[in-house]
């Protein structure tokens, strides 16, 4: 008879390595639901795009257990969140839907203090609504940075109609997505790509910061970045 081996349960990767990695005080991207539990001793605020009457009436007030904001912050800037002022940030399952997404790595190492630590999960596309879709390469996220997204928005949402919504000549539906500003994966990525694109990350002196810690975790993959 086999012996069914047992996966270690995704929540409980992140935990032990929020207990390794994480301590003083930080922020949390994005947590809404689905918060990061981290050590007794480590002290978090959470942040997000949106204030919590807007977030509220996206549906988010009907779920229980919700990290209302205290900070907000768009990703890609942080702005009035001080220079090197957080020992840690958090952005699970963020960094995907962002166009620009070396910039909030800028954003994340600039707040950052010396010696403090990025915990990024990124979603592997392998086993989510994204297989269909092609991995976003390197060149493309550069020049996301260097020229601004707006080259290739268009591009992002024609793609996501096709490969995930499955509308054939989807141009009007793409078109209402980017007049509303629709939030979906504008980026994506299997583990390789995403060490390539950080590994990249760490030669950006905006950027700066180095992997310390990288592991595939059933459907996503967990980064720990640190700011030397």
């Amino acid at each position: 008879m086999r012996r069914l081996l047992r996966r270690p349960d995704p929540h409980a990767v992140r935990e032990a390595l929020a207990a390794k990695y994480l301590h003083g005080d930080g922020i949390e991207i994005g947590a809404l639901n689905a918060p990061l539990r981290v050590p007794e001793h480590v002290r978090v605020r959470y942040v997000d795009c949106a204030e919590p009457d807007v977030l509220r009436a996206t549906g988010y007030g009907e779920v229980s257990s919700i990290q209302w904001p205290e900070i907000v912050a768009d990703i890609e800037t942080l702005a009035g969140i001080d220079d090197c002022s957080v020992d840690f940030v958090i952005a699970n399952h963020v960094l995907e839907h962002v166009e620009n997404p070396l910039r909030a790595l800028a954003a994340i190492s600039r707040v950052l203090r010396p010696g403090g630590f990025g915990f990024i999960a990124l979603p592997d596309k392998r086993f989510t609504f994204d297989k269909r879709r092609a991995i976003t390469p390197l060149w493309h996220v550069v020049r996301d940075f260097r020229e601004g997204p707006q080259w290739s928005r268009r591009g992002h949402y024609l793609d996501y109609v096709a490969n995930v919504d499955r509308v054939r000549d989807g141009e009007a539906l793409a078109n209402e997505y980017e007049r509303k500003a629709q939030n979906i994966h504008f980026h994506v990525w299997d583990f390789p790509a995403m060490r390539v694109m950080l590994d990249y990350a760490a030669s950006v002196p905006e950027t700066g910061l180095t992997i310390a810690h990288a592991q595939q975790n059933r459907s996503e993959a967990v980064f720990i970045l640190c700011k030397l």
